[in-house]
């Protein structure tokens, strides 16, 4: 109320906006942090007070879901990533399955006396469960079956055998088992008897989720790449298909009362869909709000909140009764963003995601300037535009590059390589001429744009799967680097080889050629980023900094600096003249996949499997004077902060940052961010007042303020 009440009368100080995600005030309720990596699963206790999850980073935390601490230290076993785990209907004990291929059951009672270990499975465990009454387990496993086991004496009883790892697993209230398995259907068992009662069979993916409604008459299952189904579990038959696009499920639950389902979907989305309409037709509801691949989620027992589990290491609570007012994201991205090519007049920029489509966007208001090319059935593995900017090409792992017109906005070309293979990458010759794709295969195959068919020139071969293409600023040389650490090169008119060198590096990731074409940049497995001279293969400079992989280079308009991006998240730009990064960018929260620099030089665009696209100005970047920068907030160059405190130019603390909206923070470096999501903090003014100068903030220019806040 103050906030609202006496901000426009104020000036000089931090604003907060934010687009696509709740405000801090709706229906996300809590968010609890301290794990170290990916919370893979989740689960509360029949009381709703306790709250388990365990992690990749192979620890159990027990929470108290009232205050939000943590109950007591966390609980492992030395047996790697903590993969799923379950608390039975008397809230005595705990069960968790790990990477191992371990069972262990605590006591929540006894705190933390050594678990009993369950050994019979040899390969990792990915789902446990109780039965309703607390008398079974059952764990599935990826070494092909489901293992049965009497809880009291901790035998087995049953194991049940599939052809295939068996993901998921989930006890009907009366009695009988489900379970999913890499054979795309799914099973249904007596837990009496162990025998199979029916097989059911319609997911064209590996059943990741299945789940028995309250009162067991619907059993719902979602798999890879396929939508959610409904089945009636006594006669086998499917009776619905959820709504929404075709994506990765890794979690499904009924509310207790029935009347909805929540979903792990895609990457950092829940769904909740209302089974009270038909919900093969209504869209699902959806919260966003994490930064990172959505694992598990639940309902809480009294069925007021939802609780989600994500690859961003938080665990949010949502007040499932608020969902219907959900804010919904901005359009962009809903999966990684693989490739990123900007116009050669620096109008526009073109981008290949992980959801199968490529999308245009205008690179001064990062607004879409078309509607989403739609056409691939796989990832969209890379994106180029002509010279002209008239044409895009996009490849995929659907085996197929296509070609888009810009003006049109569709499809003008599929073209087929001729196997199966995926198509890593593309690249326009500068004269338009030709097209090159690189191949799983370790095959390079050029295109005549115009007849929009295979050129003379090739399959040209490389040693490995082709990650990489690119050609010469002159056209005379075309480019590629392959999985085995190589670069080869080859004369673009006759596909003579031209030369070929070897990193020391097990894959080259990305290529550039330099402005004169002397030069390639290169970005390895290695965390090196290399200079190499065209013409005699000489390795001229190295540049070390990376602490994984480098997935992407780029040099600048005028050669001047070099852009490297990597698998640890940040970005990088080096002058060629020094052996540490100018200037080391954070703001992305995953792989950053994909640099390229504007044709002014004065902008550096990023894309990440966070969804996400980031434009930098560049001069902020280096500490130069920039236009676009506002010096009187530091720009969030980390997305880990100060313990959550947005700092001054000299340390001091402006602004503590919620940890659900740090992966979506936009200031002054990162001038443009592209997401679902977006939080955008700054300073009205040219002058920023804080400390001493606080009561300067007063609009003195405000004829009537002294009646607004009397």
């Amino acid at each position: 109320m103050i906030y609202r009440d006496f901000f426009p009368l104020c000036t000089g100080l931090v604003c907060v906006d934010t687009l696509g995600i709740e405000g801090h005030d709706r229906h996300l309720v809590m968010t609890l942090t301290g794990h170290k990596s990916w919370v893979n699963s989740i689960a509360y206790s029949p009381d709703g007070h306790l709250f388990a999850s365990g992690s990749t980073d192979g620890k159990v935390h027990i929470w108290d879901i009232r205050t939000g601490d943590m109950m007591m230290a966390p609980l492992g076993n030395g047996d790697g990533a903590v993969n799923t785990v379950a608390i039975d209907p008397t809230g005595k004990h705990l069960a968790s399955g790990t990477e191992g291929g371990t069972v262990c059951i605590w006591s929540l009672v006894a705190g933390q006396e050594a678990p009993q270990r369950l050994d019979k499975h040899n390969d990792i465990v990915w789902c446990v469960t109780f039965s309703p009454n607390g008398s079974l387990l059952a764990s599935a496993s990826n070494d092909r079956t489901v293992c049965l086991w009497g809880v009291e004496k901790s035998q087995e009883v049953f194991l049940l055998r599939h052809t295939h790892g068996v993901r998921t697993v989930a006890f009907s209230p009366d009695g009988l088992l489900a379970s999913g398995s890499d054979d795309n259907a799914v099973r249904l068992w007596s837990s009496s008897t162990g025998k199979l009662d029916k097989l059911l069979v319609a997911h064209l993916g590996s059943i990741n989720a299945v789940c028995f409604s309250p009162d067991g008459t619907k059993l719902a299952s979602g798999s890879d790449f396929d939508r959610i189904l409904l089945w009636d579990p006594q006669t086998g038959s499917k009776t619905a298909t959820l709504s929404g696009d075709a994506q990765f499920v890794r979690s499904i639950m009924f509310s207790p009362d029935g009347q909805s389902l929540a979903a792990a979907v895609g990457e950092c989305s829940v769904n909740i869909w209302n089974l009270r309409q038909d919900a093969s037709e209504s869209p699902p509801i959806v919260l966003d709000g994490h930064s990172g691949w959505v694992c598990c989620v639940t309902f809480s027992p009294d069925g007021k909140h939802i609780a989600s589990a994500s690859s961003d290491r938080t665990i949010r609570i949502w007040d499932a009764e608020s969902s219907q007012a959900a804010v919904q994201p901005l359009q962009a991205h809903r999966s990684a963003v693989n490739m990123i090519s900007v116009s050669p007049d620096g109008t526009f920029i073109v981008s290949g995601s992980a959801d199968r489509s490529v999308r245009v966007w205008d690179t001064h208001t990062g607004e879409a300037k078309l509607v989403p090319l739609l056409g691939h059935t796989d990832a969209v593995s890379s994106v180029a535009i002509s010279k002209d900017g008239r044409l895009v090409a996009s490849a995929s792992k659907d085996h197929t590059v296509r070609l888009w017109d810009m003006q049109k906005g569709k499809e003008v070309a599929k073209l087929l390589p001729g196997s199966a293979d995926k198509v890593n990458a593309v690249a326009f010759s500068p004269d338009l001429r030709w097209l090159a794709s690189g191949l799983d295969n370790g095959t390079v195959h050029v295109w005549d744009v115009s007849k929009r068919q295979q050129s003379n020139v090739g399959p040209l071969k490389c040693n490995d799967s082709v990650l990489t293409v690119s050609y010469s600023p002159d056209g005379r040389l075309l480019a590629a680097g392959d999985y085995s650490g190589c670069i080869h090169l080859w004369q673009a008119e006759n596909g003579q080889r031209a030369r070929m060198f070897k990193a020391n590096s097990e894959s080259i990731n990305s290529i550039a050629f330099s402005i004169d074409g002397t030069c390639i940049v290169s970005g390895g497995a290695d965390q090196v980023v290399r200079i190499w001279n065209t013409v005699t293969g000489d390795e001229i400079q190295i540049f070390q900094g990376h602490t994984d992989r480098v997935l992407a280079v780029a040099y600048s308009s005028d050669g001047g600096l070099i852009g490297s991006s990597s698998a640890d998240g940040t970005v990088h730009l080096w002058k060629k003249s020094a052996a540490i990064p100018a200037a080391t960018l954070h703001g992305h929260g995953d792989w950053v996949q994909s640099v390229a620099f504007t044709p002014d030089g004065q902008s550096m665009v990023t894309c990440s499997t966070d969804s996400t696209i980031r434009i930098w100005d560049v001069k902020a970047a280096l500490g130069l004077p920039s236009e676009y920068a506002n010096d009187n907030i530091e720009a969030l160059t980390s997305t880990d902060f100060d313990d959550g405190w947005l700092l001054g130019s000299d340390r001091k603390l402006l602004l503590w940052v919620p940890t659900e909206y740090r992966a979506y923070a936009q200031t002054s470096i990162c001038k443009i961010l592209i997401g679902r999501r977006r939080v955008l903090i700054e300073s009205k003014i040219s002058a920023l007042l804080e400390g001493k100068d606080w009561a300067g903030c007063w609009r003195h220019d405000e004829s009537d303020t002294s009646s607004r806040a009397a």
